[in-house]
């Protein structure tokens, strides 16, 4: 096993559609994963993952918007294989479909707990750990939303935006760290939950989940200068 092979990467969201694509490809790149997620559903799920072994996986069921389970599943993963290289953060949703006005309050702090704090409480956990070993690499997932032109999306836009500008800022902060962090912003993806959603439109011209497995290995092994970088994934235009 070469040192890259060696490394760990801790992924939230793992049970979903793009975390899963993730795990898959990181476990088969033999990689070392902390596999964070929330429902038994995702924990079976996982678990029936092609290359899927304990040896290589830890399982962390875990609700993020908790801080003290974000420091949790930092110390498991720590315990048990020594450091956390890399942090892919797949965790977030949807929440949208109407224009500004017509949401409620609730709506927009639903989406912040979906999204951003989350993200924040994870993040806030393993910098620290990062500072401490002089390394560590960071994906976050945002979305084509934030750049405009699309409709009833203004609050998961919102959300999806705090989390690009923690991670831009994150980026400078502990840049002197070796520490870098990345963001990555797909449009529309082709999971089988958009589908359902969506039958009628052109999925051909989605973001595939294995488009965005591939630029996450290569963020996590050949991204040393591009952090800071928001890597737009467009499907077809």
């Amino acid at each position: 096993m070469t040192e890259t092979k060696a490394k760990s990467v801790l992924i939230t969201g793992a049970g979903g559609g793009v975390g899963s694509a993730v795990t898959q490809q990181l476990l088969k790149t033999g990689y070392k994963v902390g596999l964070s997620y929330r429902s038994r559903s995702h924990k079976n799920y996982l678990e029936s993952l092609e290359g899927f072994n304990t040896e290589q996986a830890l399982l962390l069921p875990s609700d993020l918007n908790n801080p003290k389970e974000a420091d949790s599943i930092v110390r498991k993963m720590k315990e048990r294989f020594g450091q956390i290289d890399m942090l892919f953060n797949a965790v977030g949703g949807w929440l949208g479909g109407k224009k500004l006005h017509e949401h409620m309050l609730d709506e927009l702090q639903k989406m912040l707990l979906i999204d951003m704090i989350p993200t924040f409480n994870i993040m806030k956990s393993i910098l620290p750990e990062m500072e401490k070993q002089h390394s560590g690499r960071i994906v976050n997932f945002i979305s084509m939303a934030i750049f405009g032109g699309e409709k009833n999306n203004a609050i998961y836009a919102a959300s999806k935006a705090a989390v690009n500008a923690l991670s831009q800022g994150a980026a400078q902060e502990y840049s002197e760290k070796n520490i870098q962090v990345f963001t990555i912003a797909p449009s529309t993806i082709n999971t089988e939950s958009n589908r359902q959603a969506m039958p009628n439109a052109d999925h051909s011209a989605w973001v595939s989940v294995d488009a965005i497995a591939d630029l996450a290995v290569t963020l996590l092994e050949d991204g040393k200068y591009l952090s800071g970088t928001t890597f737009k994934m467009t499907g077809r235009l």
